[in-house]
């Protein structure tokens, strides 16, 4: 998915990158070997929108300005405090499943209060699919919740008209 910033069209896990993370910190790069190997261990294909973003800029590490923004703008958002690489996503998932976590639920994420944003299994066929919805998992309350219909969509929820003018150097 495309995002236009000052007429440039951006893959809108840059323009999140770009807004959000200190350019001293770039996205770290992930290997195709090591995604497919997580779709291996845990018998999914992750959605191809979501691979053609990590793997195109890789996952941004965003600043505090994030939760700052959405708490100061009162915006209807969990904040993302982490996207996991590959191997934290089978290890994190596998770990959260002993705790609790429903074990159709696939973390690709975080929130600064060890909440989880995750696919669901049930969604992620071993064939490929485009798209798929990211749900966030409330590990206090034991609930789930939709939050996107796809991870495009997500992501383009913390660069939308709330955060105009907003980026990392604001907090």
């Amino acid at each position: 998915m495309a995002f236009a910033k000052d007429g440039v069209d951006l893959d809108i896990l840059l323009a999140f990158a770009l807004q959000w993370s200190h350019p001293d910190h770039p996205p770290v790069r992930v290997d195709h070997s090591e995604l497919h190997a997580a779709e291996v261990s845990l018998n999914v294909t992750f959605p191809e929108d979501y691979k053609a973003e990590v793997l195109t800029t890789g996952l941004p590490w965003p600043t505090l300005a994030l939760i700052s923004g959405i708490l100061d703008r009162g915006a209807d958002l969990h904040d993302i405090s982490e996207l996991y690489l590959p191997q934290q996503i089978v290890d994190i998932s596998t770990g959260w499943h002993e705790v609790g976590m429903p074990k159709t639920l696939v973390a690709i994420g975080s929130d600064g209060g060890g909440n989880q944003f995750c696919f669901d299994r049930r969604d992620l066929h071993q064939t490929a699919v485009l798209s798929a919805p990211v749900y966030y998992w409330d590990h206090e309350f034991g609930t789930v919740e939709q939050v996107s219909t796809s991870f495009p969509g997500w992501i383009g929820s913390y660069i939308g008209e709330w955060s105009r003018g907003l980026s990392y150097r604001d907090f």
